[in-house]
């Protein structure tokens, strides 16, 4: 068996757990929960495969191939696969996105180890477990898009599991039904709900942050989301991007990436970020959550990173190379910022 061979399997398996998940909750919410999270955690392996087959097992100083292939190994925590993904795939999972599925988790943990209210009976349960369902697929859907390099043979598994997700939403109906008077209200006030990207259910409030970027809650899923509209840069039609700057056009098909933000949410009067007042100079900033090289724009009174979504409302420039980053720089001169080592780096290199 190959290492192709072994990601097939590995990733085939993670849909049939996924699809177990979403078909048995009626039955046997419980064990719904506990498929549900290991085709999570399944496909966040099956990620890391691509890169390396060592990088699934716990301790990579001790992988044997022999024993891998024989499955005789001790593989990776959500955890930890999240920060191999980041160190060696350099592509990191959002906080959102990993938070969601850590809830998942630990609904999980109490089911196995621990104990748990009756789901089976306990209608107000069953929306928060299928509440949390509509999270993590929100999240893992959005990954395994960006990821349609390394998934584009699982296409029609994906859509399967998409269609199947939409039927599972029918448990939070009650839910949504309860909300009306609160969402008449908001409708009032002028804050017109939307439909949500999680759940589906038109019950997502947002809260303009500016023209063009609105922070948006769904009362029903609890789902929350940074929004950015912006036309398309292919075909100028109107999308809404959420949480992150990767995106596929909904009208033309095509890619939409952090630099298409990035000059569509620029005053190109400006050119770029003011790094203080009165300084006449404009220079594109550096996001200190993402670590995002030059990905901050300036919004109104803030700023905004079209990478990770990160909002800020200050830049400082890091004492030892200049850069302008939204992050802490109080010891940068010393430490550098996250794209040098500072002083202490250079002495060292030297």
């Amino acid at each position: 068996m190959t290492q192709h061979d072994i990601f097939d399997s590995l990733t085939r398996n993670a849909f049939d757990f996924l699809e177990r998940g979403i078909e048995e909750f009626d039955k046997a919410p419980k064990y719904s929960v506990i498929h549900f999270c290991a085709a999570v955690e399944m496909l966040l392996k099956a990620r890391l495969m691509k890169e390396h087959w060592s990088l699934i097992v716990s301790k990579t100083e001790q992988a044997n191939l022999a024993k891998f292939m024989a499955g005789d190994f001790a593989s990776v925590t959500m955890d930890e696969a999240r920060a191999r993904i980041r160190d060696v795939a350099g592509e990191d999972i959002a906080d959102d996105a990993f938070n969601s599925f850590r809830a998942l988790a630990n609904h999980r943990n109490k089911m196995i180890h621990f104990f748990h209210v009756d789901v089976d009976t306990d209608g107000q349960a069953k929306a928060q477990i299928v509440a949390e369902h509509c999270r993590s697929w929100f999240h893992l859907h959005r990954l395994l898009n960006r990821w349609s390099a390394y998934f584009r043979e699982f296409s029609a598994e994906i859509s399967r599991a998409d269609r199947s997700m939409k039927g599972h939403r029918k448990y939070l109906i009650t839910k949504f039904k309860a909300l009306k008077p609160e969402l008449d209200a908001a409708r009032k006030s002028g804050c017109k709900p939307k439909a949500c990207s999680a759940c589906g259910f038109k019950a997502a409030i947002p809260e303009a942050l500016d023209s063009q970027i609105s922070s948006v809650r769904c009362l029903v899923c609890d789902h929350t989301e940074t929004q950015v509209e912006i036309d398309c840069p292919h075909c100028n039609q109107p999308v809404v991007i959420a949480n992150e700057g990767y995106a596929t056009c909904e009208h033309c098909g095509s890619g939409i990436e952090p630099e298409h933000l990035a000059d569509a949410l620029t005053d190109h009067a400006a050119a770029h970020i003011g790094i203080a007042d009165g300084d006449d100079r404009w220079e594109p900033a550096n996001c200190g959550t993402c670590d995002g090289y030059h990905t901050v724009v300036r919004r109104d009174d803030h700023y905004f990173c079209v990478n990770c979504f990160d909002i800020s409302d200050h830049v400082e420039q890091c004492g030892w190379c200049n850069e302008p980053n939204t992050g802490d720089m109080e010891h940068s001169y010393s430490t550098g910022c996250s794209h040098c080592d500072g002083k202490m780096g250079w002495e060292k290199d030297d």
